[in-house]
């Protein structure tokens, strides 16, 4: 009877290993959830930026698309006018566009008895046509063939410029474009074979 006795009021005894065991398992349980958590957080925010780049892009490329059509369209509004301050030397347009020839007086230069740049290209692009030109009569350039690439040549202010049309590629007039930097002023122009456009440039006093 002692026997039984002692056996029901025998404290039951877990061991430490067995304790820790059922700790770690414990932890392990919790902590899967929230690693997947983790996972299922990562995946969404890989994602969610992916997409943001993705949409950024197309943003660009259509503000970009949309930019390019604008300034086709106002630097074509501009070459009509015949005259800028704002457009960059070297622009050209794909618009084919028909000017008739003009002179032009261009005031205001403040280096009187002295010399200005005069940038010229062709704001169609490469039609290598070619014109002489001319600074009061006599040549500074025989033949010069007009490019999308700018060249710069050095005037005297006052002086007359001429700019004379030698041969085209095709049947239109010899288009071009004039700047003076010192004027922040693009003229667009056209000369047809063997005619001339002039240039009078005047300082300020």
């Amino acid at each position: 009877m002692n026997n039984d006795r002692d056996q029901q009021q025998k404290p039951k005894i877990t061991s430490m290993d067995s304790i820790e065991n059922s700790q770690d398992q414990k932890l392990n349980n919790k902590a899967a959830p929230k690693k997947k958590d983790e996972e299922l957080f990562l995946g969404e925010k890989k994602f969610r930026t992916g997409l943001g780049l993705f949409t950024l892009l197309f943003a660009i490329i259509g503000l970009t698309l949309s930019t390019s059509s604008l300034a086709e369209e106002e630097a074509t509004a501009e070459i009509l006018n015949r005259s800028s301050e704002f457009i960059e030397s070297g622009l050209t347009v794909d618009t084919d566009i028909q000017l008739e020839p003009r002179d032009f007086e261009v005031t205001g230069f403040t280096n009187g008895s002295g010399s200005a740049r005069m940038l010229i290209w062709d704001y169609l692009g490469d039609s290598n046509n070619e014109v002489q030109i001319l600074v009061d009569g006599q040549p500074i350039r025989e033949l010069h063939v007009l490019n999308s690439n700018v060249a710069a040549y050095s005037v005297p202010v006052p002086s007359v410029v001429t700019i004379r049309g030698l041969s085209t590629t095709g049947a239109q007039p010899i288009t071009y474009a004039v700047k003076f930097p010192d004027r922040k002023q693009t003229l667009f122009n056209a000369v047809p074979t063997n005619g001339v456009n002039q240039y009078t440039l005047v300082p300020r006093f």
